[in-house]
């Protein structure tokens, strides 16, 4: 039994976009020092993020699989009230959304996952998947949705939702 577990940033929505239409950089090319400050002035940054170029045929795919949003947040209390807006307007409302440090993901998805069912994260960030397969979990490493979805495809095995 498995309990599913969606990133936004780089996996759903384009981040890096968005940034480099805010500070004029992708965000590989700047400071954090530098880029943080920018986007938290930023008017909505989050709430108006534009889908990934194959996020919404990615959701579609794993909708039925009863997902959780799993998505970081950046210091302050200015980014989750825009994830979670934005979430409720392209997701619906029905879907469960936990926001976190991103460093804590591993134990936020432990947490949530029903006991006897193995938390299954999609994310971007290869840096998470350590730490989330040592509490237990499978990491799904986002590259492409193809591969995604394959991957998903090969597990035996129900999904059922998180319990938050």
């Amino acid at each position: 039994m498995y309990c599913l577990f969606v990133d936004l940033d780089g996996v759903l929505v384009d981040f890096d976009s968005g940034v480099q239409a805010i500070t004029g950089l992708p965000p590989h090319e700047q400071s954090p020092r530098a880029m943080w400050p920018q986007l938290a002035r930023a008017r909505g940054f989050y709430e108006n993020l534009d889908w990934l170029a194959d996020g919404r045929e990615l959701w579609m795919h794993v909708r039925s699989l009863e997902p959780t949003i799993l998505t970081g947040l950046p210091l302050g209390r200015w980014a989750e009230p825009q994830k979670r807006a934005w979430c409720n307007r392209e997701l619906g409302g029905d879907i469960p959304v936990i926001t976190c440090m991103s460093r804590d993901k591993h134990s936020r998805a432990r947490e949530a996952a029903p006991e006897d069912a193995v938390p299954v994260l999609i994310d971007d960030r290869l840096s998470l998947k350590e730490k989330f397969e040592g509490v237990g979990g499978m990491f799904i490493h986002y590259s492409d949705m193809e591969s995604t979805v394959a991957r998903l495809n090969s597990l035996d095995g129900p999904f059922v939702p998180a319990a938050i």
